[in-house]
């Protein structure tokens, strides 16, 4: 008899993170080997790669600047303690 989801989810959370990540990798695994087409997927792989080409000429442009991680971590502590 299967197992619910409930008991499924009561078990990973009590396992080690390093087992939580290695069932997060099949569950990745898994969804991605669903029986859908591969045009659909490789449309979105295409439009990824087109952003991320975008973006890089944006840095090399200098229409854009980067943040520094310490200044991302600080602002979205703060927005979290701010919304609390």
């Amino acid at each position: 008899m299967a197992r619910s989801v409930e008991q499924i989810e009561h078990d990973i959370e009590s396992l080690s993170a390093a087992d939580k990540q290695r069932v997060f990798k099949h569950l990745l695994a898994e969804l991605d080997l669903r029986d859908e087409p591969e045009a659909p997927r490789d449309e979105i792989e295409a439009a990824w790669i087109a952003e991320a080409e975008r973006r890089a000429q944006e840095l090399e442009n200098g229409t854009v600047e980067t943040v520094p991680l310490e200044d991302v971590m600080r602002r979205a502590r703060e927005r979290l303690n701010r919304d609390r």
